[in-house]
């Protein structure tokens, strides 16, 4: 145990906020594990609160400015943000509370997200790569012992993540980083072909038995995006014909599966953009959600613009933070939906600068990839799982949940420290090249 030039406890050369980091990257792969199969109270998802708080405090109160001009624009977007929200709050004030636990909601990923440009580089990147490869396949035995011995199918079909209802959300961005690395690798001729159609082979037969049509989806979206960004072969064109040929067996699974409700069709698929509701009769659509809360709850214009208020409509197991909007429009399942929880809060305004964050990852990502200042592979994985994000935002309240914390690790990749160490400018801000 030694201290490092900046006085922080560095222990097996990592320091404190690279370990509190590394707690914060793994939480969602145990979360399940602690709360389902040893049993520990709920409350347990709050250590990563307090890690990322203290990881942040080190940042700030002890000086070590080692952010990087790349990461510059995106400290100017979350105090931006932050700013629009606060002045947002004065208007609809309800309760501090409310807006603490909105911001905590909200803000934390972003927090994450500069801690990352701070404490790691790519070879902790690297590690963290090789642990994904390690788990995705623990992941895949899991959910097929699951679904045969245990009978778990469809929203309680979580592997790794557990077996409560809704537990596969995190499924969905868990394969998409996995998937998008190998197919990408795999293009880029850093993976051999065999690889990368285990991994997508695997992948698409646990999305069958969890019933995740959405996945094929997105996986058509990774598989076109990838042979977009990358350079064209023979060999590629090759590999994606039988990449169209795993998923149509996939399909085929999925329809066998689960009968006339497993069926992926073009109709079906017009039929969850365009539905009213999800759930119940009165609830909310996933991507009919805004114009249903535009016409019915927030119908004085200002309210469409700026919202109610961020926390204001929130949920939590805290009474304190249990908003009376939420308690009368629950049936809404409005929290159910990203978009939705956001309009209502934050208006147009914050919706759209919400998914404007992910914008500004996509363009800053192909900005460095064309300048070849950073990584192309974590550039590529980027700009890809940027897109996902923002097409998450309507369809499920992930980017809400642990589960977050991944999208946050796959999308900072192109703006991490450079594995060579570089000295700091006299203004605290370092700048780098990746190697």
């Amino acid at each position: 145990m030694t201290a490092n030039r900046f006085g922080i406890i560095s222990i097996q050369k990592r320091t404190l906020p690279e370990w509190l980091l590394w707690f914060i990257f793994l939480f969602p792969f145990l979360m399940a594990f602690l709360t389902e199969f040893i049993g520990l109270p709920g409350f347990v998802k709050y250590f990563v609160d307090a890690a990322y708080v203290v990881a942040f405090m080190f940042v700030f109160f002890r000086r070590i400015t080692l952010l990087s001009r790349k990461v510059m624009p995106f400290v100017a977007f979350f105090l931006a943000f932050l700013l629009y929200t606060f002045t947002v709050y004065i208007f609809n004030f309800q309760s501090p509370f409310y807006y603490l636990w909105g911001l905590r909601n909200n803000f934390r990923f972003y927090i994450v997200f500069l801690l990352y440009t701070v404490f790691f580089d790519e070879t902790e990147i690297k590690k963290c790569f090789k642990f994904i490869d390690y788990i995705f396949w623990i992941n895949i035995f899991l959910s097929v012992f699951q679904f045969i011995v245990l009978g778990y199918e469809q929203d309680y079909l979580g592997g790794i993540f557990g077996v409560e209802k809704g537990c596969n959300a995190f499924t969905f961005i868990f394969f998409s980083i996995v998937i998008s690395k190998s197919i990408l690798s795999f293009m880029n001729k850093n993976e051999k072909p065999l690889v990368c159609l285990a991994k997508c082979g695997a992948s698409l037969v646990v999305a069958a038995m969890a019933e995740l049509k959405f996945y094929f989806i997105l996986f058509v979206f990774i598989l076109a995006f990838s042979a977009l960004i990358t350079r064209f072969s023979f060999r590629k064109f090759f590999f994606m014909l039988v990449f169209t040929v795993m998923l149509i067996f996939a399909s085929l699974l999925l329809a066998t599966i689960f009968k006339d409700d497993g069926m992926l069709s073009f109709d079906g698929i017009i039929e969850m953009v365009t539905a009213s509701n999800y759930a119940t009769a009165e609830d909310l659509g996933r991507f009919t959600a805004i114009p249903t809360i535009s016409n019915n709850i927030l119908t004085k214009p200002l309210e469409k613009i700026f919202g109610l208020g961020l926390g204001n409509c929130d949920t939590s197991a805290f009474e304190i933070c249990n908003t009376p909007f939420y308690k009368s429009h629950s049936y809404l399942h409005y929290d159910w939906f990203s978009s939705a929880m956001l309009f209502l809060e934050t208006g147009y305004v914050g919706l759209i600068t919400y998914i404007g964050f992910y914008v500004l990852c996509f363009v800053y990502a192909r900005k460095h990839m064309k300048n070849r200042s950073s990584n192309e592979l974590y550039c590529q994985i980027s700009m890809i799982m940027s897109l996902i994000c923002i097409i998450m935002v309507f369809y499920n309240s992930a980017l809400k949940t642990e589960a977050a914390y991944l999208s946050v690790f796959s999308i900072v990749l192109p703006f991490l420290q450079s594995s060579l160490p570089e000295s700091t400018e006299e203004t605290g801000i370092s700048d780098y090249k990746t190697a």
